[in-house]
């Protein structure tokens, strides 16, 4: 009978996932917790660089979340098996996480000597973003992905927030064998084929630009 209801239990919660309807759960003093099942917009891209042992994945969810939850547990890296069950083989920690959550936003830049002087004496530049969609990237420090490999990142329970306090389903988003070791715009993906070291550079001062607008 709980095998039965498992498995029940399982097909709702998958075919909730698949419609974008609210999944609820409840918990030890029996209150209904409502959360957001996770919508994968997009896998950016996928690479690690075996000379320099880094690399990242990056996805953009359908979802407007808007700061981390409450849970402790860590997303992970994991393959499937041919059973249907997945295999982690990594976990990521949140210092090796960096997202830029949906909603209205305000960052300063700080503008530096010189050009603070270009600038007639301004200390830094005021930047909004308004986002509709949630993006994070996973830095992999040593933890190689192969390309033509399928790969998947869990995502665990109330991981996310949103603007009302709702956090997500757990979840696994997609990394396809065609994205790992490559990355959606063109001319990157050019500059990986021919200079790895270049791509490397490029995408982690991309991170950094990111870093000094948080």
């Amino acid at each position: 009978m709980k095998k039965k209801l498992a498995i029940i239990l399982s097909a709702v919660i998958t075919v909730a996932c698949l419609c974008g309807i609210g999944v609820y759960a409840t918990d030890s003093f029996g209150f209904q917790v409502e959360r957001i099942p996770v919508v994968q917009h997009k896998n950016l891209y996928a690479y690690y660089n075996d000379s320099s042992c880094v690399g990242a994945v990056a996805f953009s969810l359908d979802n407007k979340f808007s700061a981390f939850g409450t849970t402790e547990e860590n997303i992970r890296l994991c393959t499937k098996n041919a059973d249907g069950s997945y295999s982690a083989l990594y976990t990521i920690e949140k210092d090796y996480i960096s997202v830029k959550f949906a909603g209205k936003q305000d960052y300063t830049l700080s503008t530096g000597e010189d050009l603070s002087a270009l600038l007639g004496g301004i200390d830094g530049i005021g930047i909004s973003f308004d986002r509709e969609k949630t993006s994070f990237v996973l830095t992999l420090a040593g933890q190689p992905i192969n390309k033509g490999t399928a790969y998947y990142v869990y995502i665990p329970s109330d991981y996310f927030v949103d603007a009302e306090g709702k956090g997500n389903v757990a979840a696994y988003l997609t990394i396809a064998p065609t994205t790992v070791n490559s990355y959606t715009g063109d001319l990157l993906t050019d500059l990986q084929n021919s200079a790895s070291g270049l791509y490397d550079a490029i995408l982690f001062a991309a991170e950094a630009i990111n870093g000094a607008l948080s």
